[in-house]
């Protein structure tokens, strides 16, 4: 990626997430990143180009984070919460772009073939949880409820700790995951 292209995205993420879509204008994307507006459009020839590039952006790095911690060697329990703690890690550490995720997810500006491109790749995080379904250790649930158990509560475990930093210590984001792991485990 570009110098100047990753400055825009860089630039347009905190934007879009206080305020909205509608509310951030390509000029003043262009002049926080320090660019001309005709070099934003050199990169995103609409602002809707951009923020479909910016979910792209922003799911590759949630995705970069929760990635190749699958350990043969230890429980399943240990491997879904090595994978939820990625999560919710990445939610603590990169608000922004967690947030942004969360918000542009069902957006009307993010193209149908982006969603499916980039959910594609999030196909593998199921395989660990069909792997319990297959050893018997959760809950006989069908995907979509599963990811969407998942996602919500890896979604209030870090409005938690946003609302209450105090609390944000190890002992209680582990009793965060055991309440999830009590909704999913028989």
């Amino acid at each position: 990626m570009k110098e100047k292209e990753q400055k825009i995205l860089d630039t347009s993420l905190p934007l879009f997430v206080e305020k909205g879509f509608h509310g951030t204008s390509t000029a003043e994307i262009a002049k926080t990143a320090g660019v001309a507006t005709g070099t934003l459009f050199h990169y995103f020839k609409t602002k809707e180009d951009l923020i479909d590039r910016l979910y792209i952006y922003t799911k590759e790095n949630i995705l970069e984070a929760s990635q190749g911690d699958y350990d043969e060697s230890k429980s399943f329990k240990e491997n879904v919460k090595s994978l939820w703690l990625n999560f919710v890690n990445f939610g603590i550490k990169e608000p922004y772009k967690f947030n942004f995720i969360m918000t542009f997810h069902c957006s009307p500006y993010i193209t149908s073939f982006t969603k499916g491109r980039i959910e594609e790749k999030f196909v593998d995080l199921l395989e660990v949880y069909k792997k319990g379904l297959k050893e018997d250790e959760i809950k006989p649930v069908y995907d979509e409820l599963l990811m969407d158990y998942f996602w919500g509560n890896v979604l209030n475990t870090i409005t938690h700790f946003e609302k209450n930093p105090e609390k944000r210590k190890k002992n209680n984001i582990e009793l965060a995951f055991e309440l999830f792991w009590d909704g999913i485990s028989k």
